[in-house]
């Protein structure tokens, strides 16, 4: 025989699970626009049954209706190429703003660039050709000189300023990879504990699901969560998180209770290999994969793309002070020959950086060679530079410009391809921009907090309450009817 009380008992359950419901609609409603919150669902199911003898044979009679779990609406799939996207948007992203930065730094879309300088220093020789004598136009050359000379020195600077806030970015990434990865072995902590007392913490879940995003922006991420052995009765899981290259097998920043940090900062010089685990003796390096990354890209535009753009810089300077200064050297002015260098370096060899004009030419004009003779009129030095312009003259061509027909096309050839790069990191960006949003709109659809689904969910979880409620005014009414009326003697 069945309780007296078994009908409350049935209606109590449906007050509890329907308020439960209501309690985790509101959740998600007041979570609507909290970043990284993930829409919760309710799954209810039927209670054990009540088996009850009848008529010689046994019933099972329902018991009402429980709360089994309240999971999170989440694609393991969909996150994993959200994340893989998102890498790959950060590598590209990073690349076209250090690559703007640097067509930028070489300005050449205005009158104060390189290019300009060049031309201003070649035809200043032209003009000292027309008139050799003339020591306004001696003074033209000088002024071009070292504002050419001037030109590459900014130049060098500026790109190796450029050098030196990658690398600070590069220390600021890696305390990020360290600090979200303590972040994360912290949050396992706190769920395993959770999952171990039979809780299902959705919202911690969310919190190290946000944090992996994060870090996904700055490296390849990839997460593999498996149940953990230990544990037969109940759902417990372990918790990895994989950074760099997937290839790799020991490339685990996080395993569940166990958190691997970089070196940090890093070295400043060995390219990639400059990033280790600092728990490795041997000096383990990270693999970070390709184009994956903020942290990758930082990497190759320092290490890589601007030491290139250095040593470019430094083939031009040199090869412009060797074409010069071998004209020069073979030239005389009025007292005689004069086998001085134009250009000389303040330190060292030349470069970019280091790159004057002689200082004996700088304080005496007549030191500007403008022939090969002492003969009033020579102009045959001065024609010969000013043709560098336009190809090598007499020079002999540097073996490292050996593919240019001339100075000025081998900076443009650079300057080119660096237009090149700008606008092939700029396409590339844009189309991860494209795949992330569409897979972000596809997490929305998914895990994503719609009003509109909340408020019906509200109505139906309401009015089933109220329902419930009225099952529990019926039940009173008849136990009401039991105790009061019957048994009464009219």
């Amino acid at each position: 025989m069945n309780s007296t009380f078994f009908g409350l008992e049935i209606a109590l359950r449906g007050l509890q699970t329907q308020q439960t419901a209501l309690d985790t609609t509101g959740h998600n409603i007041s979570n609507a626009n909290t970043q990284g919150y993930t829409r919760q669902v309710v799954n209810l199911q039927a209670t054990s049954p009540q088996t009850i003898e009848s008529f010689g044979r046994n019933l099972s009679l329902g018991t009402g209706v429980n709360v089994n779990t309240i999971e999170r609406a989440r694609d393991a799939f969909v996150d994993r190429q959200y994340r893989w996207e998102t890498s790959k948007q950060g590598y590209w992203e990073n690349r076209q703003t250090v690559l703007q930065n640097i067509e930028g730094i070489y300005n050449e879309s205005s009158k104060n660039s390189l290019s300009s300088d060049l031309t201003n220093f070649w035809n200043s020789w032209s003009d000292l050709a027309n008139n050799p004598e003339d020591m306004g136009a001696r003074s033209v050359v000088r002024e071009r000189a070292i504002a050419l000379t001037s030109s590459f020195q900014n130049l060098a600077q500026q790109i190796s300023t450029q050098q030196s806030d990658i690398d600070a970015n590069v220390k600021v990434q890696v305390h990020q990879i360290n600090t979200y990865a303590d972040q994360i072995k912290d949050l396992n902590d706190q769920i395993k504990r959770a999952e171990v007392a039979g809780d299902n913490p959705n919202d911690l879940r969310d919190q190290r699901d946000k944090l992996v995003d994060e870090l996904s922006k700055i490296v390849s991420v990839r997460v593999v969560e498996t149940k953990d052995p230990k544990f037969t009765d109940r759902d417990v899981n372990s918790y990895k998180v994989i950074i760099g290259d997937e290839t790799k097998t020991d490339n685990t920043l996080v395993d569940d209770s166990t958190v691997r940090h970089l070196v940090d900062p890093p070295p400043q010089s060995g390219g990639f290999s400059q990033i280790q685990w600092a728990d490795e003796a041997s000096g383990t390096t990270v693999a970070l994969g390709s184009e994956m990354g903020q942290l990758a890209s930082n990497l190759d535009l320092r290490d890589n793309y601007l030491s290139e753009q250095t040593n470019q810089l430094n083939i031009l300077a040199q090869g412009v002070a060797d074409a010069v200064n071998q004209i020069h050297k073979t030239g005389s002015n009025s007292t005689g020959p004069n086998s001085i260098d134009f250009f000389t370096a303040s330190s060292g060899s030349i470069t970019a950086s280091t790159i004057q004009l002689n200082p004996t030419i700088n304080s005496d004009l007549s030191k500007i060679n403008t022939g090969t003779t002492t003969a009033s009129g020579d102009r045959i030095v001065a024609q010969a530079i000013s043709s560098l312009a336009t190809g090598w003259s007499t020079a002999t061509k540097p073996a490292s410009m050996s593919s240019a027909s001339s100075i000025g096309d081998y900076y443009s050839a650079n300057i080119a391809q660096l237009g090149v790069d700008v606008v092939q990191a700029t396409r590339m960006k844009s189309g991860e921009d494209v795949l992330v949003t569409n897979l972000t709109n596809q997490r929305e659809s998914i895990s994503g907090v719609s009003l509109d689904e909340e408020m019906t969910n509200l109505i139906k979880f309401q009015k089933s309450y109220s329902a419930a409620a009225r099952m529990v005014t019926m039940m009173d009414d008849m136990l009401n009817t039991i105790v009061t009326g019957m048994g009464i003697t009219r």
